[in-house]
């Protein structure tokens, strides 16, 4: 994203107080009858009324928003009536997780009252989101219904033909087009919004490429969209401007760019990976990231994190592919160094806001903070790691404490839920039965799927792995598009291969690779082999990396895994274990 200068920045934040209902955290020009800002743009300005929008979609959750956008004659409906309800109640606190969102909790209902294909792709998704949720088949393969909800998928074609129809026939499948003049009625952030509504959709019917192809569309819209200082609006080639706030465009980019790093896991394609860009100054690169003294809320110390986090992995890498062969172990520990430094700040920062906050953190935030916890040591692990330089002889075995923490906090986050208070008149939304473990839960936070696979596959204790991969097939969660079945299922056949190598070639196993390989395609489940502790899976036949590896050309999903040892090196894709929701419905699924 190219944006301009601080001052010009903070310019297009200010705020009205008195401005119309349709630009309400923009600077208004307050025209009469209509606001200029929402005319230029092609938009309805919805007036100056003070029982409009604000008082139906604001703060107070109390009262449920009308369930019919007032610009379109939808006629009432009462299975759309609830479904939007159930959006509005109970999705919106799910997608915006422990730390909230400003864009779940106000700016997609707001957009919905004036956009077709936001307003359907919520009733959509809420209505996916009720299936999904009421589900007791806790145990079950994958997330995918055996039978998708007809209703939901109508709604979901619905928006989609409804964003489609505002734009020319020359996009009939896609967002983008290379003219320099703009050929659609979509707005720019209707335009993105969409596309994160229907990564939502995507992910939880299990249509991981459609939801993969979905973050690449919208990740290329922010590659071209550019601010015009001029007239305080953002501007693409192919859509019309939006006069959106500078905060709120930072929103939605955070949001693709996490969406981003999750399907960079899964596809480890180049292409998916998030850039940066970096300055170049006297040393190699240098990380210089000024870290606030205490956070004030979960939301900034989760953001920091994954912002920072991600921009380290790009300088680290960038520092890395630029050194000479004798520099390498120089310019890691030196970055490394640094990084540990950053680090070192936030956790301060992290801590303070605890304190600060005592007796009076709620229930959401104990959890939340739990989460960053989690994350705070896995970083521990990954920083040991770097500073070791990455190397085989690294012993993950020091570290089977901070696994077990791992563990034990996850499980605990697995146990609840992120809602919430419900509200007082959600009566008649059906409470949702856990007699059976903990219900489904489906957000966009990095929340326990990633840090537990980690546990299962880089901790070789017999007992906490396997307890990881516990949770993970008794979680039912999904967090963006990490599939809590999805890692189970690749963390047991890890578990299978490294036991069963362990056993059969033991001390014994130098570099023949052959042979590993051959136990490799020979492991078909796990167990039948007695590991006691993990100092009897010797180095030598521990994978040096393993996860899901998704091929959207041809709709197919391998367990990818490899050993990068000083004398051996060893790389295969293995076909995943048939499972119904982890390719599109219309592929036939691998066995």
């Amino acid at each position: 994203m190219r944006w301009n200068s601080d001052a010009e920045r903070r310019s297009y934040r200010a705020k009205t107080k008195s401005g119309c209902l349709t630009c309400k955290r923009i600077k208004c020009d307050e025209a009469r009858p209509n606001c200029l800002r929402c005319s230029s743009t092609g938009r309805k300005c919805d007036g100056y009324e003070e029982t409009g929008l604000q008082s139906r979609l604001g703060y107070n959750r109390l009262q449920l928003p009308s369930c019919r956008p007032p610009l379109f004659g939808l006629s009432e409906d009462e299975r759309e009536t609830r479904s939007f309800q159930y959006f509005y109640e109970r999705t919106v606190s799910s997608l915006a997780g422990y730390g909230g969102s400003e864009f779940w909790d106000h700016l997609v209902l707001q957009v919905s009252q004036h956009e077709k294909s936001v307003w359907h792709a919520l009733v959509a998704l809420g209505a996916l989101h009720e299936k999904f949720e009421s589900r007791q088949e806790i145990a079950s393969l994958g997330l995918l219904q055996s039978r998708q909800d007809n209703f939901a998928i109508q709604e979901y074609v619905a928006a989609i033909r409804a964003l489609l129809a505002s734009s020319t026939p020359s996009l009939p499948n896609t967002y983008i087009h290379t003219s320099t003049e703009t050929t659609s009625n979509i707005t720019v952030d209707v335009c993105l919004i969409s596309c994160i509504l229907f990564v939502c959709f995507e992910t939880l019917s299990g249509h991981y490429v459609s939801a993969i192809n979905h973050v690449r569309s919208g990740m290329r819209i922010l590659g071209e969209v550019r601010h015009d200082p001029s007239s305080g609006t953002y501007r693409h080639p192919a859509l019309k401007p939006s006069t959106v706030t500078m905060l709120e465009m930072e929103t939605l980019h955070k949001m693709f760019t996490r969406l981003q790093i999750q399907i960079f896991v899964l596809t480890r394609v180049d292409t998916d990976h998030p850039t940066f860009e970096i300055i170049e100054r006297n040393q190699p690169y240098n990380i210089q990231i000024e870290v606030p003294e205490k956070f004030n809320s979960l939301a900034e110390a989760r953001d920091f994190l994954e912002h920072n986090s991600r921009l380290c992995s790009t300088i680290y890498a960038k520092a890395i592919k630029s050194a000479s062969p004798d520099q390498v172990q120089g310019v890691s520990t030196y970055l490394t160094q640094q990084y540990a430094s950053v680090f070192n700040k936030w956790r301060a920062a992290l801590d303070l806001f605890e304190q600060s906050r005592g007796t009076y953190l709620t229930a959401k935030e104990r959890v939340g903070l739990k989460i960053l916890r989690i994350h705070q040591y896995g970083l521990v692990l990954l920083l040991a790691n770097g500073q070791s330089g990455g190397s085989d002889s690294f012993d993950w075995d020091e570290y089977n404490p901070l696994f077990a923490e791992i563990l034990s906090l996850s499980a605990s986050v697995a146990q609840v839920t992120l809602d919430n208070e419900s509200p007082s008149d959600s009566s008649h939304i059906p409470q949702m039965r856990d007699e059976n473990g903990p219900k489904p839960t489906f957000t966009l936070d990095n929340c326990i799927i990633g840090p537990l696979y980690n546990v299962a596959t880089l901790c070789r204790d017999p007992i906490i792995r396997r307890k990881a991969v516990h949770v993970l097939r008794s979680a039912c969660r999904q967090e963006g598009v990490y599939n809590s079945h999805v890692t189970a299922i690749a963390a047991e056949k890890v578990i299978a291969i490294e036991e069963a190598a362990a056993v059969k070639l033991g001390l014994d196993y130098r570099d023949d690779v052959s042979s590993l390989t051959s136990i490799v395609t020979e492991t078909r489940q796990e167990g039948g082999y007695s590991i006691g502790t993990s100092t009897e899976v010797p180095q030598s036949v521990r994978l040096t990396y393993a996860y899901p590896k998704f091929d959207t050309t041809n709709r197919k999903i391998f367990l990818t895994i490899g050993q990068e040892m000083e004398k051996t090196k060893m790389h295969l894709n293995l076909p995943f274990p048939a499972v119904t929701a982890l390719v599109d419905t219309e592929f036939a699924s691998i066995s």
